[in-house]
């Protein structure tokens, strides 16, 4: 957690020290402003992940350093705090883009709690956000691999784009020597299994009678010919992808295994 930055924002110092103090005995790098403006030159010069911002503070209020912050920097985590919350601030608040809203002061063990839990998800989102752009960045470097700036490929380098994150099944379908391959290998490059294996089956060049034994592998002394134990194609796959090709060329009773 030591990579992850906190802001505390707020004008009474004690407040400041203590989640300060709070904060960083479970790691967190944390750093205080006493006023909208000192934290508004702070997210300018410091990488921030998470703000927890006061309402009430002179000169600069909550919410107009709220609306400069994600002018600022749109996407980052501001967390609203205050002890004179009402609903139209509320309201207010998160129209303008808070991501939650605490009472203070953080006496009771269920303020505190909710504290850590707002970080923690503040964070995994966070995370899930950086996954994302680097996903799309990825796929941005890949899809130079297919030419073509059509309406048609444009669609489909969305759908590659749209379907790579997702653990779900894909059928690919097209005409022979239009690229399903390389729409898989696309697919799997810019997924996040991207460090596990891509296995490729010919379904329509294995003969019916050995594809079960290609796929799921089989042991030794299984059937004439088995001199030794060998592992499928689905195994080989594990936490990868399994890119089936032909498979309309299979049998309908292999296929519903």
């Amino acid at each position: 957690m030591g990579d992850f930055t906190i802001l505390v924002v707020d004008d009474e110092e004690n407040i400041r020290t203590s989640m300060k103090g709070l904060l960083s005995e479970e790691g967190y790098n944390v750093l205080t402003a006493a006023d909208g403006a000192e934290a508004i030159k702070l997210i300018k010069d410091e990488d921030i992940d998470v703000v927890f911002l006061d309402v009430v503070m002179p000169g600069m209020d909550g919410l107009q350093a709220l609306e400069r912050i994600h002018k600022l920097k749109p996407g980052l985590c501001v967390v609203m705090i205050t002890a004179y919350g009402n609903t139209e601030m509320i309201v207010q608040a998160m129209k303008l883009g808070a991501y939650d809203f605490i009472d203070k002061p953080f006496s009771e063990p269920e303020e505190l709690e909710r504290i850590f839990t707002v970080i923690r998800h503040a964070l995994e989102e966070q995370n899930l956000k950086l996954e994302n752009l680097e996903l799309r960045r990825r796929i941005g470097d890949k899809a130079e691999k297919m030419i073509g700036k059509s309406p048609a490929m444009l669609q489909l380098l969305d759908e590659i784009k749209r379907a790579a994150p997702s653990n779900g099944r894909v059928l690919i379908s097209g005409e022979n020597g239009t690229g399903k391959e390389l729409v898989a290998k696309l697919i799997h490059e810019n997924s996040l299994r991207a460090d596990k294996p891509f296995v490729k089956v010919n379904c329509a060049a294995i003969p019916e009678e050995l594809i079960e034994s290609e796929l799921f592998g089989h042991e030794r002394g299984a059937f004439t010919g088995a001199t030794a134990r060998r592992d499928g194609k689905f195994l080989q796959a594990d936490g990868g992808m399994l890119f089936l090709d032909e498979i309309g060329d299979m049998s309908l009773a292999t296929q519903a295994k």
